[in-house]
């Protein structure tokens, strides 16, 4: 049979619409069944603990929200990992049965927490130490719970918080260098539980008045927060003391490495060997460090040198000898800032040099107020001299700058006075010349 043209056109275009629809069906359909696939395993991986506390009272769903923004959900280390039990099953689980621990004792929660962060090679990726369990063991804490089962001790979640554990650099952390000593101070300045051990409930309220929280809580302008110690810093993190400190001395050290220095060159460091003082918190206190000012080579108060030294020994009027030499040094940078502000004002120079000589002085006398510790004269008066030398060239700049303005002064004055004179001859030989002009007419 004769198929026409027309029809053959017709039919040709029909079969390749019909092959193309199959073409596009065939990709919706393996769409379709990557999309089934995804959903499926989404099903199959679901998390129903997460799932089903997102839809309790406000009070249980408040566990699954924290636990999305903690530290653990990025790893993630889930629910079954600290509770047991199987995240997948629909059931509701019963404590006890299918592995499922339901909310760990006080007791087992440092155990529990250190199956991973005991574990070298898992803790090794995220660079975090290893020994904290051990640590916490033998600390006050570790002892009185696991000893004694106080459940007064801190443990880990104590501090970290449970759900809601962060890093430790998250501003909203518990323990982050900015919080972490309120977060002490949520048991230590309980009245109720510290009363039965006889602890003070001050600690925080002195810290904040001391240097160091002064510092900590961005009250002093100039000193960077996270050089200064808090609670951690001197009694340890989990150890709940600095580790193989056998004095308080040594935690003291393990910042102020220059007055260390100074220190055991003088008879008190060989007095702290013999009688255990004096230590460094008998002259300077312990929460409520203030700043060390000249007051505590004088008088009889607490923690000043007349505590333990008669006005009239050796020691206090060495004492004496040492506050002076610090007063006086302070008293010649004071004056020689003064100048640099003045100069400045009247002068408006570039005094970015004199900041510089001014910066090596009060370094240097800050080194002096370290080398106190020394209780030796000339160590001290060695140190002012080098600060009264940068002092000096601060003043010799300062009298060159006047001088070197007034002989700009002078000269201007010159230029100006030789600049009149020429103006004041022009016009005379102007006039002049006119008059004899006029008279030629």
């Amino acid at each position: 049979m004769c198929i026409p043209p027309l029809m053959g056109h017709v039919l040709v275009i029909s079969i390749q619409s019909i092959l193309f629809i199959l073409f596009i069906l065939s990709i919706l359909s393996m769409i379709i069944l990557v999309d089934c696939h995804q959903v499926t395993w989404a099903q199959d991986s679901q998390n129903n603990c997460l799932n089903c506390h997102m839809g309790l009272k406000p009070e249980l769903a408040q566990y699954a929200r924290q636990w999305a923004e903690s530290a653990h959900a990025s790893v993630p280390v889930c629910c079954e990992e600290c509770h047991g039990g199987d995240p997948r099953s629909s059931k509701t689980p019963d404590v006890g049965k299918d592995g499922f621990i339901g909310k760990p004792s006080k007791q087992a929660i440092p155990a529990l927490c250190s199956r991973c962060h005991s574990d070298i090679l898992y803790m090794q990726k995220y660079d975090i130490r290893v020994d904290e369990e051990s640590q916490y063991k033998n600390s006050v804490h570790g002892r009185q719970l696991q000893e004694k089962n106080n459940h007064d001790a801190a443990s880990c979640v104590d501090c970290h918080g449970s759900h809601d554990i962060r890093k430790p650099d998250d501003p909203k952390s518990m323990v982050n260098h900015y919080h972490v000593a309120d977060t002490c101070a949520r048991c230590h300045a309980d009245s109720n539980r510290m009363k039965p051990y006889g602890l003070p409930t001050d600690q925080l309220t002195q810290y904040k008045k001391s240097y160091h929280g002064r510092i900590l809580y961005q009250q002093i302008e100039g000193k960077n927060p996270r050089l200064v110690p808090s609670c951690p810093g001197c009694h340890g993190i989990h150890s709940g003391k600095p580790a193989g400190v056998a004095h308080v001395a040594d935690a003291c050290y393990n910042c102020h490495l220059n007055a260390k220095r100074y220190f055991q060159k003088s008879i008190h460091s060989l007095l702290l060997k013999k009688n255990q003082k004096p230590h460094c918190i008998d002259c300077h206190g312990y929460h409520d460090i203030p700043y060390p000012g000249e007051e505590l080579f004088t008088g009889e108060s607490a923690s000043h040198c007349g505590t333990c030294h008669s006005p009239k020994s050796p020691e206090y009027q060495n004492g004496l000898e040492l506050r002076d030499l610090i007063k006086q040094a302070r008293r010649f940078a004071e004056k020689s800032q003064h100048r640099i502000d003045k100069i400045k004002k009247d002068l408006d120079i570039d005094i970015s040099s004199l900041n510089l000589k001014m910066d090596d002085a009060l370094q240097a006398l800050d080194e002096a107020v370290k080398a106190t510790h020394s209780q030796d004269i000339q160590t001290v008066s060695r140190i002012i001299r080098d600060a009264h030398k940068y002092i000096n060239t601060i003043d010799q700049q300062i009298i060159r700058h006047y001088q070197e303005n007034r002989q700009r002064k002078r000269w201007l004055a010159r230029v100006l006075l030789l600049i009149c004179a020429a103006f004041f001859l022009v016009a005379y030989q102007r006039h002049r010349i006119k008059n004899q002009r006029g008279k030629a007419l």
